[in-house]
């Protein structure tokens, strides 16, 4: 085959493909894209074969010069029918959009409703003169047990019940720890409120999680008294519950304080547009500092008492709004959590 006719058979052959491709391209960088790869100076096909043309006798340099001029003003032509086409596209998909359709729905941030709780709760006791505190997630057992009168022997302290790490340490139980980490620290009179989260070896489900947030409260003073323990928990019942709530302490038995009690609320709810009132419901454990606890931080348990109560929040956000399923404060549903922004609550 001569030079001329297979410079010119190349030459067709680009104009045949370049046509098709141009015309499927479906959108402008694809079109510009093959603008570069066909005529572009540097790296098009066209431009590479131009570059041999010099090696042709010259009439025949003419002829294929004249050739790739036409495929040349194909490939330009076929190029600005694209882009019309693509424009032209572009513009009737715009006419075609609804303007008369709600605009996309915009979620308004709102507050975790157990988070809400554990703010109205540190609300109510801050105004009572407690401090807030927290301390450490990983503990020791001695934190978490033993200077809490609880025996390692104990069945909390099985590995069934607590998160053990490896080496030493375990993830707390209960947030009781910070109780002794601050009467180690401080001096009484003491008046804190603890929360945070703790762990334990539970089952995922309706009512357990095994992680959860508790809250933990403690004074201790010279004086303090059953009566002042009374009195305290029952305001913050009536206070958190409303003012109708009755309040009752039963007893009960905790390790780490003496005598125990739990306390049980029962509220005015409203339900089908009436008052009615609930049946006794268990909100918090509670009772006075056993003696031993404040002998193991140094405090002379003949000078000083005090009272400890422990409850938690998620539980109280179940009972307040009435929410059917503790696993629903995990799942994130922008749904449910609208529900509690600061107007609707």
């Amino acid at each position: 085959m001569s030079p001329k006719k297979g410079i010119l058979g190349r030459l067709f052959e680009i104009e045949k493909s370049a046509v098709k491709t141009i015309a499927e391209a479906d959108d402008i960088e694809t079109v510009e894209a093959l603008k570069v790869s066909l005529i572009g100076r540097r790296e098009g096909r066209l431009s590479e074969i131009l570059k041999k043309i010099s090696d042709l006798e010259p009439e025949t340099r003419r002829e294929v010069g004249a050739e790739s001029n036409r495929i040349k003003n194909v490939i330009t032509e076929a190029l600005s029918l694209a882009r019309e086409r693509l424009a032209l596209a572009k513009e009737n998909q715009l006419d075609s959009a609804d303007f008369t359709l709600p605009g996309r729905q915009t979620w308004e941030a709102s507050e975790h409703p157990v988070t809400r709780v554990i703010d109205e709760i540190w609300q109510i006791f801050q105004s009572m003169g407690f401090t807030r505190v927290r301390g450490p997630e990983i503990d020791t057992e001695w934190y978490n047990f033993e200077a809490l009168n609880t025996p390692l022997d104990h069945p909390a302290a099985d590995e069934q019940d607590t998160l053990y790490l490896r080496g030493s340490g375990l993830l707390r139980s209960h947030t009781s720890p910070v109780q002794i980490r601050t009467l180690e620290k401080h001096d009484p009179p003491v008046r804190v409120l603890a929360p945070g989260i703790v762990y334990r070896r539970d089952t995922y489900d309706a009512t357990h999680t095994p992680s959860f947030h508790q809250i933990e409260g403690l004074v201790v003073d010279e004086g303090i008294s059953f009566v002042d323990f009374k009195a305290t928990l029952a305001e913050f019942s009536r206070r958190f519950w409303g003012p109708n709530t009755r309040v009752r302490f039963r007893p009960s038995f905790f390790p780490f304080t003496e005598p125990s009690a739990e306390v049980d609320v029962r509220r005015i709810v409203m339900k089908e547009g009436k008052e009615i009132e609930t049946d006794w419901i268990e909100v918090m454990g509670a009772g006075m500092v056993d003696p031993n606890v404040l002998d193991n931080v140094g405090y002379d348990p003949e000078r000083y008492t005090g009272f400890a109560f422990g409850m938690g929040p998620g539980r109280m956000a179940l009972l307040k709004y009435g929410i059917p399923d503790l696993r629903m404060f995990f799942q994130n549903d922008v749904r449910f959590l609208s529900q509690f922004s600061r107007d609707r609550v």
